[in-house]
């Protein structure tokens, strides 16, 4: 499990299983020893490292026969890396045999092999930097709303793809498994909504001047990666899905989740893009539920009463008058701080600037509470957020 620290203070994001992994095992990491100008697989001549995570480390190389570039991600030598590796392997497969010329917006692998008989490596197209890695580069100011609007519509385009032809659910979407499809230098631009971010951040003009240039990315088509939790249809489904603060109430309430889990979890990124913090910066069960009652407006009686049994026992109350369960908030919270979080929170429909509310409007029908009652990938794609033109 990785944890890094959300946009918003000093929140950790408890991931599941995605690339950037935790420090925790650093002294223990022994990588592979890579070197430029060395040769993989008879045929891919080592350029450059891309990056280090728990799981092993991505470097870019030539691919001789091909004349194109590749990054090759090179697993430890590790029993548990390298079985979670050959499971994402094999989904990445289907993807590929789904998508052979890589228009789904899924991450393309274009082959796996082993290196010296004891390095699982996995061969990608090469991609760019993550949004959120993106966002964090620009001291967690979002980014232009034309390049929202363009993100979402890619992201509901790929899912698409993954819940009507694949019929699997990603289950760990995050701004950090979105990443851009070029490694172009993004452009220098200003903020578009500086004042409103100071606002917010209680920043003075001189603070957004530290923060540095605003960039902008050069293009803006992306792809989902991080396929190792993506689950089928017909598939068991594990009861925790998701890096918390994604995680739908349906998931939390332990009442089943389907493909639509993924739908709540594109709301909350598209909020993070444009706030450029957490929508639900949060890592605790009742708090959470707190906060999408006052983001989102109350649960359905039914969705509480239909909770699984640890849930109520655990974070509900039973009205002894009508038998229906409710959450015990703020009576049950675990701190005064905690309170003032929920209470501070807004509702979703007054998170965004005035011109900006196609947007919330269109989050809104992402993030509502009851799973069947959110767009599916392929209505979102009709909204007329989609249609609209931002100035930025």
């Amino acid at each position: 499990v990785e944890q890094r620290g959300g946009g918003s203070g000093s929140e950790s994001r408890s991931g599941s299983g995605s690339a950037s992994g935790s420090d925790s095992d650093q002294d223990e990491i022994v990588h592979f020893p890579w070197q430029k100008g060395m040769f993989m697989n008879s045929r891919y001549h080592l350029v450059k490292l891309l990056g280090d995570g728990t799981f092993g480390r991505v470097v870019l190389a030539d691919e001789n026969s091909e004349g194109r570039q590749v990054a090759i991600k090179i697993i430890r030598d590790v029993k548990r890396y390298q079985k979670n590796a050959k499971i994402e392997a094999d989904i990445l497969k289907d993807i590929r045999q789904a998508d052979p010329q890589g228009t789904s917006g899924c991450a393309m692998m274009y082959e796996t092999f082993m290196h010296e008989q004891r390095f699982y490596c996995l061969v990608f197209e090469p991609l760019g930097t993550s949004l959120y890695d993106f966002l964090k580069a620009n001291s967690f100011r979002g980014f232009w709303m034309q390049d929202i609007q363009s993100f979402a519509l890619q992201s509901m385009k790929a899912l698409m793809f993954l819940h009507g032809k694949l019929r699997m659910t990603h289950t760990d979407l995050k701004p950090e498994n979105i990443v851009l499809q070029s490694m172009q230098a993004p452009s220098t631009a200003h903020f578009p909504r500086e004042a409103d971010w100071m606002r917010r951040n209680g920043h003075s003009s001189s603070k957004a001047q530290e923060a540095g240039d605003y960039l902008r990315p050069a293009d803006s088509r992306i792809k989902l990666i991080d396929f190792g939790n993506a689950t089928y249809e017909d598939e068991h489904h594990s009861s925790i899905i998701n890096t918390r603060q994604y995680r739908g109430p349906e998931v939390l309430l332990a009442l089943g989740w389907d493909e639509r889990s993924d739908l709540w979890s594109m709301g909350c990124i598209l909020m993070e893009l444009y706030a450029g913090e957490l929508l639900f910066a949060t890592h605790e069960e009742l708090e959470h539920l707190a906060l999408m009652t006052r983001v989102i407006g109350p649960f359905p009686s039914q969705m509480l009463d239909k909770a699984g049994q640890s849930v109520r026992e655990t974070y509900l109350a039973q009205e002894s008058r009508t038998g229906h369960w409710r959450l015990p908030w703020p009576e049950r919270s675990s701190s005064s701080s905690s309170e003032r979080r929920v209470h501070r929170a807004r509702p979703l429909l007054e998170q965004a600037l005035p011109e900006h509310s196609l947007f919330t409007e269109f989050c809104a029908k992402l993030l509502a509470l009851e799973p069947r009652k959110r767009l599916s990938a392929v209505d979102a794609q009709q909204h007329k957020f989609f249609s609209a033109n931002f100035r930025d």
